[in-house]
């Protein structure tokens, strides 16, 4: 399957909020409980992802934006300015296993360099924590709690850069 990343445009926007929404929908189906998801509002959903201004690539195919990736540098870990952050990570459900989720996040952690990564994931999504696991992430022990519904747990994943001297 053919696919292009590039940054997103102003046009993108709306497309890109609509990945977002159908593809959390997708996502979180086998996770929430008591409706939470058939009682999401669809337009305000869109309207809010929508208005995110923060770095945020585009997978594009046969000219239609199919996922996304927003990044940037993190905001709660430590003092050190050294970290980045994947602030989400969506492909719709048809273009998944087609490396479009790696290149995405590949391009994202190339754009991070030098700072070392890390992301949130919901400890309920194996799905997402093994791709991330092969990508190079690690879990660690700090957790945060998240709603769908009910409360989640949301555990804290790692890209450590490694230098070597050669």
């Amino acid at each position: 399957m053919e696919f292009t990343i590039r940054e997103l445009t102003e046009k993108d926007k709306h497309s890109k909020a609509i990945v977002h929404y159908e593809s959390w929908l997708e996502t979180y189906n086998h996770i929430s409980v008591n409706d939470y998801l058939e009682n999401l509002d669809k337009e305000q959903f869109i309207k809010k992802s929508s208005l995110h201004d923060v770095p945020t690539l585009v997978a594009v195919v046969d000219n239609e934006v199919v996922g996304f990736i927003s990044y940037g540098k993190t905001h709660n870990y430590t003092a050190s300015d050294n970290w980045s952050e994947i602030y989400a990570l969506y492909l719709l459900e048809e273009y998944q296993h087609h490396m479009i989720g790696f290149a995405l996040t590949q391009r994202a952690l190339e754009l991070s360099y030098p700072d070392n990564v890390t992301l949130w994931v919901v400890e309920e999504n194996e799905n997402a924590i093994q791709f991330y696991e092969q990508v190079g992430f690690k879990q660690t022990n700090q957790k945060e709690p998240v709603y769908f519904g009910k409360l989640y747990n949301e555990v804290r994943m790692n890209y450590v850069r490694i230098e070597h001297d050669y």
